[in-house]
């Protein structure tokens, strides 16, 4: 006499899918991927996440995504939104609205076109000095 089998767990990233082995929390790894960038996405909103990869403090890929998800994949300014031939992306760039760039919040985010990004008053250390405290060099 066998045992019965146990009911098989739903899928953590709200698909609604069982999962194929009772061991497992998802379905497959595209699921697992998507559970963990909605995670990612609660924490940097609710303030446990800096948003910031890499010892250059670059914007994460999560964030980036959430973005072009959040502006359709169009500059916040203008609307551009032409794809790349080879790549099918459009080009466009993170824009820190008050220039500090360790500064990763929703509201200082926004999604602009290299065009558009090149006429911010803080694109490309225009800003030198006022964004980043820990780079002014005090008097000696």
């Amino acid at each position: 006499m066998s045992l019965p089998k146990k009911p098989r767990a739903i899928c953590l990233c709200g698909c609604g899918r069982q999962v194929t082995r009772p061991m497992y929390r998802f379905f497959s790894n595209q699921c697992q991927q998507n559970y963990e960038y909605q995670e990612y996405i609660r924490r940097w909103k609710d303030g446990l996440e800096f948003g910031s990869k890499g010892a250059f403090g670059q914007v994460s890929c999560h964030i980036k995504r959430y973005l072009r998800e959040k502006y359709n994949e169009k500059c916040s300014s203008c609307g551009w939104s032409k794809r790349h031939p080879l790549t099918g992306k459009t080009p466009l760039e993170v824009d820190h609205v008050n220039g500090d760039a360790s500064d990763n919040r929703e509201e200082n985010l926004r999604l602009l076109c290299s065009n558009c990004h090149s006429l911010t008053p803080n694109f490309r250390a225009l800003n030198k000095g006022n964004g980043r405290p820990n780079r002014r060099q005090t008097p000696a």
